[in-house]
């Protein structure tokens, strides 16, 4: 036996308390606690030496993440606007920044030399004389696949489904924002309660850029002209 006494208590409990399944098991820390006493900690402790030792493969699955609201006296909404512009703009800089990197693969100017001065160093040679635009060998990135214009699509079409589940669920209308995402594929929190990856239309724009996306589904809720 690897322990004794108290020890090997502790670990037996670990093994009593873990619901098991053909191949897993699965750990119950409050059952453990409320049973046994065992400190979470020293479990985690236990379960991380017993995968340094090779007797256990061990997964992290379902971490939730927990906080306590310090202070409540806030302006909820007066908050959720600055978090939201927050993330807009955060999403601005991220597009932003892989549209350079884009343009710096295909650029017909030195490398190294753009680099440079993108980070602020502008006394470094035009020519670098060894990266692969110097060496005249300028990447050119495949060019998107053809596609069906988006304005054949029929939105209203591919959200029927998803915007009744979405009025049923919120008693509200989707926005632009929302179908876009249906549209491309693009899971947030709401879309698993609402199922939204077994809904007829989820994804089925994927291959089109998301701006193109966004923009088409705006124009076909904008008022028609009489």
């Amino acid at each position: 036996a690897r322990f004794e006494g108290e020890r090997r208590q502790f670990v037996e409990a670990i093994v009593h308390t873990s619901a098991r399944a053909r191949t897993w098991c699965t750990l119950d820390f409050d059952v453990l606690y409320q049973q046994h006493g065992a400190d979470r900690a020293r479990v985690v402790k236990a379960l991380d030496y017993f995968q340094e030792k090779g007797w256990i493969e061990l997964e992290s699955k379902q971490m939730t993440e927990v906080y306590a609201l310090l202070d409540s006296n806030f302006d909820t909404d007066a908050l959720s606007a600055e978090l939201h512009a927050y993330f807009k703009q955060h999403e601005t800089s991220e597009i932003t920044r892989i549209d350079n990197m884009l343009a710096l693969f295909e650029s017909r100017e030195c490398l190294s030399w753009r680099l440079a001065d993108y980070f602020g160093d502008h006394q470094a040679p035009r020519r670098c004389g060894h990266c692969s635009v110097c060496q005249g060998q300028v990447a050119q990135l495949p060019a998107p696949p053809q596609l069906a214009s988006l304005a054949e699509i029929d939105v209203a079409a591919r959200c029927a489904e998803f915007n009744q589940r979405y009025g049923q669920l919120t008693n509200s209308e989707p926005g632009v924002e929302c179908l876009t995402r249906f549209l491309c594929g693009i899971s947030v929190p709401l879309f698993t309660r609402l199922k939204a990856r077994g809904i007829p239309g989820f994804a089925s724009l994927e291959a089109y850029p998301y701006a193109e996306v966004r923009e088409h589904v705006a124009r076909s809720q904008r008022p028609q002209p009489e």
